[in-house]
């Protein structure tokens, strides 16, 4: 049976604001939630682009550079961390209209705020890119090459440790800026054409760590604000890759005994989930220093810092969905 909630007269299945009182059905921006109950007005204050919701002395709404800064924080909020007027900035964030707010939104904004373009919406070209990943010994590659002029990208980082040191001294090119957050070791990175004068095919980033596991939810924007199918493509040494056993395997301990830090150095043939775990004699768990994280193939290092723990036995333990590897360690202090 229908029902009429608010009492305005108007049946909850067709009340574009079933639980406040609206009877003229109001809705200013036309985005389907009635003004009685809609927290946005993206006609008069969170329009396209005014993604921190400022106004001028004639209230109106002013598009800029700290509009831009709103849109990375926005992207940066935790779950927790999420409130109504979030919902506000994902609307006025959504520059091209595709319901997907990410990078290529921001070059959007930037060019809006640069040249007072409109946002772009269709692109009869199709535009390709590739971001390729490698690591050789201690160094990760990310190189991004695209047919068309890169206006920005994003992309996740899954690490075995922090390396927030190695982000900050990423070298971009000139008119280039960049941000990140960071989150149990999982890294998003962001990085535009700030200038938007910047005519660049191909970037280059050289991240000088053992601890890098995987690149993924990679988004390549064109410098005109358009989508770049991205290819993303992986590679580790020839070297690495012939010399690898047939299952995971600790490969070494290091030193043995140790005081107080221990190298764990694995290997994994196939990409696959994994835990490295830390037991005392008495079979307790005391250390989770990895914890079902999906890795890459190849040969990984990862160090265990025992400062806090007495001498003694430790048993190392690496763990895959079907295999499980088992080595001791001697903590001398």
């Amino acid at each position: 049976m229908p029902s009429d909630l608010d009492e305005d007269g108007i049946d909850t299945d067709e009340d574009n604001c079933p639980e406040n009182f609206n009877p003229l059905q109001a809705d200013i921006d036309d985005d389907g939630s009635g003004d009685a109950c809609d927290i946005c007005d993206n006609v008069n204050v969170f329009s396209t682009g005014n993604v921190n919701g400022d106004l001028d002395e004639n209230n109106l709404p002013i598009i800029n550079f700290f509009d831009v800064v709103a849109l990375l924080d926005h992207f940066q909020l935790n779950d927790s961390e999420l409130l109504p007027i979030s919902e506000c900035r994902e609307q006025a964030g959504n520059i091209n209209g595709d319901n997907n707010v990410n990078i290529i939104d921001v070059v959007n904004l930037v060019n809006m705020v640069l040249f007072d373009n409109m946002p772009s919406f269709l692109n009869n070209e199709e535009d390709e890119g590739t971001l390729f990943f490698s690591q050789e010994n201690e160094n990760n590659y990310i190189s991004i090459e695209s047919t068309s002029e890169i206006g920005g990208f994003q992309f996740s980082l899954s690490s075995f440790t922090k390396i927030d040191r190695y982000l900050d001294q990423l070298i971009l090119p000139d008119g280039w800026s960049m941000t990140y957050s960071s989150k149990n070791n999982n890294y998003n990175f962001y990085a535009y054409d700030l200038s938007g004068t910047s005519l660049v095919k191909k970037i280059d980033l050289n991240i000088p760590s053992q601890h890098i596991l995987n690149v993924h939810d990679v988004v390549i924007a064109s410098k005109k604000g358009f989508h770049i199918k991205a290819n993303v493509e992986k590679e580790f040494s020839e070297r690495e890759l012939l010399s690898l056993p047939n299952t995971p395997n600790i490969k070494s301990l290091y030193p043995n005994p140790f005081n107080p830090t221990l190298t764990i150095s694995y290997s994994l043939p196939t990409e696959t989930n994994l835990s490295v775990v830390v037991y005392n004699m008495l079979g307790e768990q005391i250390s989770i220093l990895v914890n079902n994280v999906y890795t890459a193939a190849g040969f990984h290092n990862i160090n265990w810092n025992a400062s806090k723990f007495p001498s003694g036995m430790y048993f190392i333990k690496i763990e895959t969905p079907s295999i499980i590897d088992t080595k001791k360690a001697l903590l001398l202090k």
